[in-house]
């Protein structure tokens, strides 16, 4: 009886975990694709993920960690944020310190925390993106894996196992 209570507890406990990990896995596939196929930044909510490439905030912020930065306007902008920002050129993104703020948040001086100098070239409000409101450390490597053709493949082709498998598996027992 007590086998058959804790048996049915790892089956409940093995379904929920389950699925979860496809709720979150459907979650990611939506981000990637959403970005791949619009060539747009991933976003959702006002939320847009993005991985640190640089050690510049370090410890703050890892390399390869996923960072969830919060879409504000530059009047919401507050020293001691930790902003992200159009670098030069509209392709490249930095995440850095602010460290001081121009008269009406016409611009803003920031620094890496692993820095020992501000940035060379204040952020004109124009380049403001968000504040980063979270960080999960070494979650990049598979937000990267997962928004590459490689990584969209794995997740179809594992959802497809995922699916039939137990269906196939269901007809032999039937069978037999």
């Amino acid at each position: 009886m007590m086998l058959n209570i804790n048996r049915n507890i790892t089956k409940l406990l093995a379904n929920i975990l389950f699925w979860i990990f496809m709720i979150v896995m459907m979650f990611l596939i939506f981000l990637a694709a959403q970005s791949r196929f619009t060539g747009m930044e991933p976003s959702l909510f006002g939320n847009r993920l993005y991985v640190v490439d640089g050690g510049s905030m370090e410890p703050t912020l890892k390399v390869n960690s996923l960072i969830i930065v919060n879409e504000r306007t530059p009047d919401e902008i507050l020293m001691g944020d930790i902003l992200t920002y159009y670098g030069t050129g509209s392709k490249t993104r930095v995440t850095h310190r602010v460290i001081d703020i121009g008269p009406n948040n016409e611009y803003f001086i920031t620094q890496g925390d692993a820095n020992n100098v501000e940035d060379a070239i204040p952020v004109e409000r124009e380049n403001v993106i968000g504040i980063v409101t979270f960080s999960i450390p070494h979650l990049g490597y598979a937000f990267r894996f997962l928004s590459s053709i490689q990584g969209i493949i794995f997740i179809v082709s594992t959802s497809i196992i995922v699916f039939i498998a137990p269906l196939l598996f269901k007809r032999k027992t039937k069978e037999a």
